[in-house]
């Protein structure tokens, strides 16, 4: 009987712990009034007596027991601000009887298990997640297999996204079991003529609200006062990994919860590499040092790229190329107007690309060359690659614009250009009268790169040798 009551006593104090900290479930992210907002603006544009069906990620497997660090789809956070895997959301054009009353939309969550959160961390549980999140509607993820509380003849057509392959292991087994049943009773519903559920997300996404805005300032904020960091930090003998680590370190110190993406910190060949993300070498001694690195903050990322010279001067030819960057840079910002489009965007900054690799003697006039194979740019936020088309610019959208120039080792010019990769991104807010450049605090003029590399950094305030 004791054991009995000692059991009691532990669970009692489980909740009511889980209660202390379910109250700051949403004191740094957006509210939960920000994300009913967004269900309804999806729901107005939805066709009619449709539904839309969402499921969050699955559990990734890192090694062996161990799994990656849970994060949730960006649409389901989107629209629920809830941060649990084996979810399952429906929203519904039309309110349907559920229960005993009508209602709009629907959450399914894994239930509460005091045993296997002492392991993995708290879960809200159907009472939390009305409590918190705001929803009227909520069931047991093993409540979406039976789905006794939906009447699905009144709905057609039903929205979902094309469902992948994932891992299978316990951990995904009820989304695993979620998704199947959820094929099987949609197969008859779904209609050639249904609108694309990415179509309207990246419609609704596209354009940040006031409450995202104050999000991604932050977010960039936090990513460009990283860079000034890596600045001073990077002298001769530093290595990839340390300045990648001054970066990161620097996001922990100032809030974001995680990166937005895999950190390039590229020195050397590799700065010319688009996507380097291993940052492996050490004893770096002179040349260039790339260094693409953002922080995710509230679930936005910020996505600025910086280059910089280990030796803290540019060379001639580093420093060549690099304005060449720095001028396409500023005419496609400058293209960022609304009403324009990416291909202007991009258009202003090759302009400028083009001209100067002429000048140099590196390109023939006219020649299609290869030192600039990427595109100018991309929508920012909840995904660093974030949601939205490639038409007109309208305000309270964001993008990139990050012009380069790459010369590999080995490429058909003199060798004194070979191993210089230089880009410059900056991360840029459309508004009503032209353009706002979040990240314009960030140095990025030879002169203030330099002079900003004198000062000392971290590494070098704690003397670590690589």
């Amino acid at each position: 009987m004791k054991k009995y009551n000692r059991l009691l006593l532990i669970i009692f104090l489980f909740y009511f712990q889980l209660e202390i900290n379910a109250q700051s479930y949403f004191a740094d992210g957006l509210p939960p009034s920000f994300h009913k907002e967004r269900r309804q603006a999806l729901r107005e544009i939805m066709p009619a007596n449709s539904a839309a069906v969402f499921f969050n990620n699955p559990v990734k497997n890192r090694s062996n027991d161990t799994e990656f660090k849970y994060r949730p789809n960006s649409d389901f956070y989107y629209l629920t601000g809830f941060r649990e895997p084996n979810a399952a959301l429906i929203i519904l054009k039309n309110p349907q009887l559920v229960n005993g009353r009508m209602v709009n939309e629907i959450i399914y969550v894994q239930p509460r298990d005091p045993r296997k959160e002492q392991w993995d961390g708290e879960r809200l549980g159907v009472e939390g997640v009305k409590e918190k999140l705001g929803f009227e509607a909520v069931f047991l993820n093993a409540d979406f297999l039976k789905q006794p509380n939906l009447d699905w003849s009144n709905i057609q057509p039903i929205l979902s996204f094309t469902i992948g392959e994932f891992e299978g292991g316990s951990y995904n087994a009820p989304l695993k079991d979620m998704v199947a049943a959820f094929k099987g009773f949609s197969l008859v519903k779904e209609a050639p003529s249904s609108p694309n559920l990415d179509q309207l997300m990246n419609q609704l996404r596209v354009v940040k609200t006031p409450e995202e805005l104050e999000v991604m300032r932050k977010a960039v904020e936090i990513s460009g006062k990283a860079h000034v960091e890596a600045f001073k930090s990077i002298q001769p003998g530093v290595s990839e990994r340390s300045i990648q680590g001054v970066h990161e370190f620097v996001h922990k110190v100032l809030g974001a919860e995680d990166i937005g993406y895999s950190s390039i910190v590229g020195a050397g060949n590799n700065s010319t590499i688009l996507h380097y993300v291993e940052n492996y070498r050490t004893d770096l001694q002179d040349g260039l040092i790339l260094m693409d690195v953002g922080a995710e903050y509230r679930g936005y990322s910020g996505d600025i790229t910086r280059t910089v010279p280990v030796k803290g001067r540019f060379s001639p030819e580093e420093k060549a190329i690099y304005e060449i960057v720095l001028e396409a840079l500023e005419a496609g910002i400058e293209a960022c107007q609304p009403g324009s489009d990416f291909q202007r965007v991009g258009a202003a900054s090759r302009k400028v690309i083009d001209e100067g690799l002429l000048r140099l003697g590196l390109v023939k006039k006219g020649e299609r060359h290869p030192y600039f194979p990427h595109g100018i740019g991309h929508h920012l936020g909840l995904d660093v690659h974030d949601r939205g088309g490639y038409g007109k610019l309208e305000p309270g959208m964001i993008l990139t614009v990050e012009p380069g120039i790459y010369i590999p080792e080995g490429s058909p010019v003199d060798e004194k250009w070979w191993g210089i990769g230089v880009r410059i991104e900056d991360n840029i807010l459309i508004t009503e009268k032209g353009n706002e450049n979040l990240s314009s605090f960030v140095p990025k003029t030879v002169e203030d790169i330099e002079a900003v590399m004198k000062d000392k950094g971290i590494l070098q305030k704690l003397e670590l040798e690589n």
